[in-house]
């Protein structure tokens, strides 16, 4: 727990308790409309967290990685309540799975904690609010390409159908914008690969 920025800040009795549970690689993340029960503190590797839509298409929600949460998992095991998304594994991923009586107990006697979870809230926020301004004002060609280019390579595994979940359009229009990118010389494609030019 030691590589998160509050955990040095709070009360030497909080730390002791969070350091009691580690969970390594290979855990089961949550679905859409599960109870979580325990709160994931990521040490290594990155989760993407999607909607769901009922005609079977989904949309990115956000990242997480390593010295952050997830806030519907947070919010789902705070509250009982059904996680508004689901948790996607991008890498190997290792970390602490905290059970949640423990992170409400925290919650409420530590300022330090409570800070921590409200930048978190506050990150996504804007995140979420940039990717509904993207949405709004940017065509989805421009949407795909900002993706791309985002990545930390420039050789990036990913189905076209999956690029389409985490942009909430279909494996079609992906693949005929992709297509539209390759006549311009603007990407590389092949099996589960696209190469940014």
């Amino acid at each position: 727990m030691k590589e998160f920025d509050f955990f040095n800040k709070i009360r030497k009795e909080s730390q002791e308790e969070l350091l009691a549970v580690r969970v390594p690689s290979g855990m089961q993340l949550y679905a859409q409309g599960d109870i979580c029960t325990d709160i994931l503190f990521l040490t290594k590797g990155r989760v993407r967290v999607v909607r769901h839509h009922e005609n079977g298409q989904s949309v990115l929600l956000y990242y997480f990685e390593k010295g952050e949460q997830c806030n519907v998992n947070f919010t789902s095991s705070y509250n009982s309540a059904p996680a508004a998304g689901s948790a996607i594994d991008e890498t190997e991923l290792e970390g602490y799975d905290i059970p949640a009586e423990l992170i409400v107990r925290l919650f409420i006697e530590d300022k330090e904690f409570q800070r921590y979870v409200f930048d978190q809230y506050a990150k996504r926020l804007d995140a979420m609010a940039s990717m509904i301004e993207e949405i709004i004002f940017s065509s989805l060609d421009t949407r795909i390409l900002h993706w791309l280019q985002s990545q930390d390579s420039k050789k990036i595994h990913i189905s076209h159908e999956e690029l389409g979940d985490i942009l909430g359009t279909s494996r079609e229009v992906v693949s005929r914008i992709l297509k539209t990118f390759e006549k311009n010389d603007i990407v590389k494609l092949s099996r589960l690969q696209i190469e940014i030019c």
